[in-house]
């Protein structure tokens, strides 16, 4: 199947900002969120899914609790979450539902709300009910949203250990002769490495050619790989844009996931 890049979108450089910031949360008080900042998310989500047969993100004000179910009973759901976001698209925009999905994440986290990517652990059934989805598409992932309590349970830190949360494969590994690319280059994949994976297992790997940079599959991907690589590229363009460069991404040749293109420099 051909996946289509993302579709590069106007960046908030708070996003920026909130990368570092970002943690994933899975409990949370379940006080509801203050109205006026749902109504900022929302404006965001609306905006980034504007661009038709792309992407799109639904705000889901008061979420169901049946819609987070567990991968196995209780183990890894997400707890008294208020509030969720749908990412939909079909399959082939997989890549664009990622870079959308982690704009939303992100532009929360500006706003002070806690987050958790979720694209095994929920019903999707029940959440394509709540995005009135269009044809051919689905809700590929969920985030919760809402206030984390602050305390860390004990399947959480069993699951943080076991995904190693914290760790990231170094910039020698994920791209190699990093040291003699352009200093935006350089940006863009530091941010690009702090991007959050399924299972942390960080499944791109890069190269400069000419002055495009290529996202690449690592030897061994997964089911959810496409949304992970759309975060990813997301995070790139970030780290692009503060060291002062904006640019587009274009599908890749053979074997590659996709190329940013860069256009301007300030």
């Amino acid at each position: 199947m051909s996946l289509m890049p993302p579709v590069s979108r106007t960046l908030d450089p708070v996003w920026f900002d909130a990368v570092k910031a970002r943690i994933s949360s899975r409990r949370y008080t379940g006080e509801a969120i203050d109205p006026a900042l749902l109504d900022r998310l929302d404006q965001t989500c609306e905006r980034l899914s504007a661009t038709p047969g792309a992407a799109s993100a639904v705000l889901v004000r008061e979420a169901p609790p049946e819609v987070f179910t567990g991968l196995v009973g209780s183990y890894g759901r997400a707890e008294d979450s208020p509030s969720l976001v749908a990412f939909v698209g079909t399959d082939e925009a997989a890549h664009d539902v990622g870079y959308v999905g982690e704009a939303v994440v992100l532009a929360a986290t500006a706003l002070g709300l806690d987050t958790c990517w979720i694209a095994a652990s929920f019903d999707p059934e029940r959440a394509g009910r709540l995005a009135a989805l269009g044809e051919h598409e689905r809700v590929h992932a969920i985030t919760a949203l809402g206030h984390a309590t602050g305390k860390i349970g004990v399947s959480e830190r069993l699951m943080r250990a076991s995904l190693r949360a914290r760790s990231r494969l170094s910039l020698d590994v994920i791209a190699p002769g990093h040291e003699s690319w352009p200093a935006w280059a350089q940006e863009a994949i530091s941010t690009l490495r702090l991007a959050p994976s399924g299972a942390n297992k960080q499944p791109w790997r890069l190269h400069m050619d000419g002055e495009a940079l290529v996202v690449t599959e690592a030897p061994k991907v997964y089911r959810t790989a496409p949304l992970d690589f759309g975060i990813a590229m997301l995070h790139a363009e970030l780290g692009a844009a503060h060291a002062g460069v904006s640019g587009t991404w274009v599908a890749g040749l053979d074997g590659e996931v996709a190329r940013f293109v860069p256009g301007s420099a300030s």
